[in-house]
């Protein structure tokens, strides 16, 4: 295949690694026992991994790689069980639902919500781990954020460790422990002196670049999650300067793509929305009125306005509002357009200018050589050894519980 080709071939595959929260399907219950264990961890697969019916005991996949050496070396200390969820990315993965990427990510979050519950109402001493691979990562990351600022399913005290693998949501640069540059051993476990834990190191290489979706923090969490990423895998090493990358992927991931006609429509119109969003929300936060004066001022560049705005996560901004300031401006304008005109359009032609730089990457074939074996990049996790470290880190975490 050429470089050209496989290129192109990457940069498709990269877009099933975006979107997240919208509908999702009723949770099921969680295998528990015999007994409460000292360590409960909670797997998410990755696209095509994992089904509505799949066994949440079968230890298969990337995650299962990860956990089931973690149960062989702390037996009677950890019980586990993997997320049945569609893992699809709008029909057109092998093995993965119907649904679009966004849909099956807001499944995964929705049982995995409902398992940590189950977990923590059940076994009040038991403390909970959860792994994510790539669209798995991605509901897990989700999951993490919410705990760690407060609105989660459980309290940030309930959760003893995350490990994320190609995490769509990994901020650009971030390291191995998000939030905790230099830092390579994760902090304890809650209600633990950490001893196993110390003895533990995040040794795997930081990748270069940030995740395809939109990157997240951890709050509470800090220090308890580790993310790691293959460098030239796309789904979590995707280019600093490639806004229009991350604004396709996040389209893509909300689309039904079973047939042409299905996908033409769904992509125009997420598009359209996207871009509709955008400008209102830069009429509202970025133009500004006062008296005779308008001026173009941003909060954010235009690339940072539109990956937000397609981005499912974020609420649509007040249409009415953006109205009412659009009418005020061009109100102003007209009263004055000798001096304003060419102000304002001195201003927008350095926000078009950044926004090129924003997404030069895109067209710089030194960058682009790095993503030519982003499948391998991705798919290679369970063999390049970057799991060693988080099994060792799980059956840490499973022994100093079992001393408390």
């Amino acid at each position: 295949m050429s470089t050209t080709r496989r290129l192109a071939a990457a940069l498709a595959i990269a877009a099933t690694a975006s979107g997240m929260t919208l509908t999702s399907a009723p949770a099921s219950a969680v295998p528990i026992g015999p007994g409460c264990p000292a360590l409960y961890v909670l797997g998410v697969q990755g696209t095509g991994q994992s089904s509505p019916t799949a066994d949440p005991l079968a230890d298969t996949g990337v995650v299962g790689a990860l956990i089931a050496p973690v149960l062989s070396a702390a037996p009677g200390l950890v019980q586990r069980s993997y997320i049945p969820y569609g893992a699809g990315f709008g029909g057109i993965v092998p093995g993965g639902g119907p649904d679009p990427y966004a849909v099956s990510v807001a499944d995964a979050r929705n049982q995995l919500d409902a398992a940590a519950t189950q977990i923590a109402d059940t076994c009040p001493d038991t403390l909970i781990a959860g792994i994510g691979y790539s669209q798995g990562a991605q509901a897990v990351s989700d999951f993490a954020a919410d705990v760690g600022s407060g609105v989660g399913p459980v309290g940030a005290d309930r959760i003893a460790g995350i490990a994320l693998y190609a995490n769509p949501d990994r901020p650009v640069g971030a390291p191995v422990l998000p939030g905790r540059p230099g830092q390579l051993v994760p902090d304890p476990a809650p209600g633990t002196n950490g001893a196993a834990v110390s003895q533990v190191a995040l040794t795997n290489p930081v990748a270069g670049g940030g995740g395809i979706a939109s990157a997240i923090s951890y709050g509470e969490l800090t220090g308890r999650v580790a993310d790691i990423c293959t460098d030239g895998d796309l789904a979590c090493s995707a280019p600093d300067r490639a806004a229009f990358l991350r604004v396709g992927a996040e389209i893509a991931a909300q689309a039904d793509l079973r047939n042409p006609i299905a996908a033409l429509g769904t992509l125009s119109g997420r598009l359209q929305a996207a871009l509709g969003d955008a400008w209102n929300t830069v009429l509202l936060n970025d133009f500004y009125v006062d008296g005779a004066d308008v001026d173009y001022r941003p909060q954010q560049g235009l690339a940072d306005r539109l990956v937000e705005a397609a981005d499912p996560r974020t609420p649509a901004p007040d249409g009415r509002a953006a109205a009412a300031r659009w009418d005020a401006i061009t109100a102003t304008v007209a009263a004055n357009p000798l001096v304003l005109l060419p102000k304002l359009a001195g201003q927008l032609s350095s926000a078009w200018g950044q926004l090129v730089a924003d997404n030069a990457d895109l067209v710089n074939p030194g960058v682009l050589l790095r993503y030519v074996d982003t499948i391998a990049a991705h798919n290679g996790y369970a063999t390049s050894g970057q799991l060693a470290t988080g099994v060792a880190w799980m059956v840490a975490l499973a022994h100093d519980l079992a001393g408390r």
